[in-house]
């Protein structure tokens, strides 16, 4: 019986690693890209249909935000992503594109039904999406303007970060 605690540990410790909540110091230092730098390319499948091609968004603003459903931090930003950032844009040359990292659509989808998201999420089941961007930490978003290019980059949640993101977004629009 023993061994099913510790299985079940070693679970929840592997799921956590690389949550922002479990420190950020060194988040410069796995970041891959820098601001001023074209965001690089990439493909999802996204949950619940379709695929998306981030070059195919040039024209729009883009928040592309790199999280895992794993993370209690990311799952915070989740939370809010409908009211305070789809719903705010909406009718706006703007797209958010959140891309789960390390996760497939089995998982995503029953995240989804869980917690009544409807939205598209993109899915990154190898982290190949996650490997362009970051070598470590989630979550983390990066704000694209309508020619493709980094504009900013956030390490991190609180609810003043997401005031900063949005009034940047606003300003690009």
């Amino acid at each position: 019986m023993k061994w099913i605690f510790k299985i079940l540990a070693l679970c929840v410790a592997v799921t956590a690693l690389g949550c922002i909540s479990d420190g950020h110091e060194d988040s410069d230092k796995t970041t891959l890209v820098k601001i001023g730098q074209v965001a690089p390319d990439f493909t999802a499948q996204l949950y619940p249909e379709g695929e998306v091609t981030l070059s195919s968004l040039r024209g729009k603003v883009v928040l592309l935000t790199l999280w895992d459903p794993e993370c209690p931090t990311c799952r915070n930003e989740i939370a809010v992503a409908q009211e305070r950032i789809i719903d705010h844009f909406e009718g706006k040359e703007f797209c958010y594109l959140p891309v789960a990292r390390g996760q497939g659509y089995d998982l995503i989808k029953g995240f989804c039904e869980v917690n009544g998201y409807t939205f598209p999420i993109g899915l990154d089941p190898r982290r190949e999406i996650y490997s362009l961007y970051a070598t470590l930490y989630v979550p983390r978003s990066f704000i694209i303007d309508r020619k493709g290019v980094i504009r900013s980059i956030e390490v991190e949640y609180e609810l003043d970060h997401l005031d900063e993101i949005i009034s940047t977004i606003e300003s690009m629009l």
